[in-house]
């Protein structure tokens, strides 16, 4: 039970021109993935103004692949003892700029209700929510019995979900109860769903790289040939009409997306080789089970050109994105839904996220309840990218609900 008192003693923390100012100068920060280090210094001097925030840079470096070397902001709000963990997870980059943008996107324009700016809704306004819910609880005198920690963490948006990843495969994180990730989670729901929505789940994703290799010829004699183009193109017909996709109750069917199909760039010569990715959504199974589907159907055909496929390099055999699912009866669920009638005045619907996130990897490696909740908006990852402001604050207040209901 949430005290009425307590409740509204923190929410009056949680200010609508102050959120709008920081997500103006979050947004103002370039962070494409790999480039997050001015945004991760600058939360870190604005929280560290807190005694009670117990801050933490962690450093870590993928070696396989990228090279990257990243840094993520760790934030402990440490409780009394006896109560749970929670886990608050906030990507700080964004997908690079896009063309198209009829407004300034790193200036934060605020017109009818919404602010826009490149990450603006992807995640940075989630940043925002978990920042002043952070420094509202400290500001109230709150005391949890539970901890909050709060992980502001570098590429999300690139391949493999390196920050979150190495806060799990490091044991930053290790010992938390349960999660939640304010990404938007309306805007990525499948069908009509409106806000607010709880996500309970979200597919996985496997992709593979095939690669067709055939035999050249002169252009005018094709018979003498193999052509991996055709060959190619047989392959991706038959995957496209007799791949099982699979399909769950919950997440719904899986997809494939055909990408970056090459070939036959020689002039009047029989294309010897040919290649093209192949990016799976999956709803259940892992990456290995998923890449014994595309080579059930391929060896089902009678090609003549010899056919790889291989799984994309991983950084760590752990770091595939699976699918993932929450029971609606998990306690973070309620209150959640709590949180929704009391401060938004609706019941919130149940969704199923349509993309990976961090949440794959916390859901999967951590086997934790795992919740995506946030604001509304629109235009991820495309021009003209918005977060509807009054969706930030009000998510921000639930978030503030579910921390008292759970953790006091």
């Amino acid at each position: 039970m949430v005290d009425p008192k307590l409740f509204a003693r923190v929410t009056d923390l949680i200010n609508r021109e102050d959120m709008v100012k920081l997500l103006r100068e979050l947004v103002s920060i370039k962070s494409p993935f790999f480039h997050e280090e001015e945004i991760i210094d600058f939360l870190r001097g604005r929280l560290s103004y807190y005694n009670r925030l117990q801050l933490d840079i962690h450093s870590y470096e993928e070696k396989k692949i990228t090279g990257f070397k990243g840094e993520n902001l760790i934030v402990r709000l440490p409780g009394s003892g006896g109560g749970p963990r929670l886990l608050i997870n906030g990507h700080v980059d964004t997908v690079p700029l896009c063309e198209g943008w009829t407004v300034d996107p790193y200036q934060g324009v605020e017109k009818d209700g919404r602010l826009y700016g490149l990450g603006a809704l992807d995640m940075k306004a989630g940043v925002v929510m978990s920042v002043f819910l952070l420094e509202a609880l400290v500001e109230a005198g709150v005391n949890l019995k539970g901890d909050i920690v709060f992980t502001a963490v570098s590429d999300e948006e690139g391949p493999f979900g390196l920050g979150t990843f190495y806060t799990i495969k490091d044991e930053i994180v290790s010992d938390c109860d349960f999660a939640i990730v304010p990404e938007p989670s309306a805007p990525f729901a499948p069908g009509d769903e409106k806000f607010p929505s709880i996500a309970l789940g979200s597919r996985g994703t496997a992709v593979y790289y095939v690669t067709v290799k055939g035999l050249s010829a002169h252009g005018a004699n094709p018979e003498k040939g193999i052509n991996a183009v055709e060959d190619a193109a047989r392959i991706i017909t038959a995957l496209t009409e007799e791949l099982d996709l699979g399909e769950h109750p919950k997440l719904g069917k899986g997809t494939m997306c055909i990408t970056n199909l090459r070939g036959g760039e020689k002039y009047l010569l029989v294309p010897e080789e040919a290649s093209f990715t192949i990016y799976r959504h999956t709803v259940e199974g892992d990456a290995e089970k998923a890449l014994e589907e595309v080579q059930q159907v391929v060896q089902s055909l009678d090609i003549k050109s010899r056919v790889e496929i291989k799984l994309r390099d991983l950084p760590h055999p752990d770091a595939y994105f699976q699918p993932w699912i929450v029971r609606e009866d998990e306690a973070i669920v309620k209150s959640l839904q709590g949180g929704c009638r009391e401060v938004i005045g609706k019941e919130a619907g149940i969704s199923y996220f349509r993309s990976e996130s961090d949440a794959n990897h916390i859901a999967s490696l951590l086997k934790i309840p795992t919740i995506i909740f946030g604001p509304d908006g629109a235009n991820y990852h495309a021009a003209d990218e918005y977060v509807e402001i009054d969706s930030m604050v009000e998510s921000t207040k639930v978030l503030a609900y579910t921390v008292l209901d759970l953790l006091t």
